[in-house]
């Protein structure tokens, strides 16, 4: 019975939308304070799974902690270790001396005797494990134990999955269906997250505001699939032509938003010039027809406020003001100055 009250509050835990951290680390102790092991703890392997790091630990009373140190471990140091997930879906040792000796050079400089190990499942995939381990004594797991053990992994592998969902949601949600990057929404939420850092800790950054000059043209003259197809190709030309620390969204039809980070006016200024001078000299080819365009540009910065009274409204104001003037003045440029 006791053990069914455990797999109840389990489940509450793992269906509140409450901290993912929260939610784990929770469970693990619920867990932890049940079972009475040494540790339990969740690792989770990397993209291409040839290294696992542990990202939860629980320690019951007088045991050192082994997070710190278990970071990073490449699979091929311990081959059995997967191969024993995948083929019995367990590690499993009452003494670890029993293990192969790969597995037992991992464990044993932890002071474990005992141990447990399930899989958890992930999209489908093997992605980590759990682990419970047992330091005091050779530990005589029951069968209540494996089976309440192996049906957590299950639990906490549908936690996982939820989790992993949730963050496809939200990045589908913030980014633009067409060019693949980030969409007006997004642009503004990172820019008040841009501002409380400049606020706290001085991290300067500038915004620029590009916009395709006469794109209408392009829509008229070559059909509208063709501009989506400039669209995207711009697209990738800012990507490949920005610093990996920058970010882009698109702000809306043919004008983009680029957030330079720790860069003055000035460097921006140097950033969106290569630009330019990339797409002037740039033909796009689209059903073989050759397509030349060019854009233009407005920068504003941080450092041309007053601190107290700077807000996202005025610094993307300035540089939409500038985008225009631009515009006004012959196009294929940029403006940095002027329009306070």
């Amino acid at each position: 019975m006791k053990s069914l009250e455990l797999l109840s509050k389990i489940a509450l835990l793992a269906v509140k939308t409450d901290d993912f951290n929260n939610q784990i680390t929770n469970i693990l102790k619920l867990i932890g304070e049940y079972t009475q092991v040494s540790r339990t703890y969740i690792f989770i392997d990397n993209e291409d799974s040839t290294t696992t790091s542990n990202e939860f630990e629980w320690c019951n009373t007088d045991v050192d902690p082994q997070i710190k140190d278990l970071q990073g471990i490449p699979y091929e140091v311990i081959p059995s270790w997967r191969k024993l997930l995948i083929k019995d879906g367990i590690v499993f040792s009452k003494n670890i001396f029993e293990l192969p000796e790969d597995i037992l050079a991992i464990l044993e400089p932890q002071g474990i005797l005992s141990i447990i190990i399930h899989p958890l499942i992930i999209e489908n995939k093997l992605k980590g494990f759990i682990g419970f381990d047992e330091c005091k004594i050779n530990r005589k797991w029951s069968e209540e134990d494996l089976y309440l053990l192996s049906t957590i992994s299950g639990i906490i592998s549908n936690v996982y999955n939820n989790h992993y969902n949730l963050i496809k949601i939200k990045e589908l949600s913030s980014i633009d269906a067409l060019t693949n990057t980030y969409n007006r929404r997004f642009i503004f939420n990172q820019l008040e997250k841009d501002f409380v850092k400049y606020n706290n800790s001085n991290l300067i950054f500038s915004v620029t505001i590009l916009d395709i000059d006469h794109f209408k043209q392009i829509n008229d003259t070559y059909g509208h699939v063709a501009g989506d197809y400039i669209l995207k190709e711009f697209t990738k030309v800012i990507y490949n032509n920005i610093r990996k620390t920058d970010l882009l969204g698109r702000y809306g039809g043919e004008e983009f938003v680029i957030i330079t980070y720790n860069s003055t006016r000035d460097e921006t200024v140097q950033i969106i010039s290569k630009l330019l001078e990339i797409i002037r000299n740039k033909t796009f080819i689209f059903n073989n027809q050759e397509i030349k365009f060019t854009f233009s540009a407005g920068i504003s910065d941080v450092l041309f406020f007053n601190k107290n009274d700077i807000t996202i409204e005025k610094i993307i104001n300035l540089a939409d003001k500038r985008l225009y003037k631009a515009k006004e003045t012959g196009r294929n440029k940029l403006v940095y100055l002027g329009e306070e």
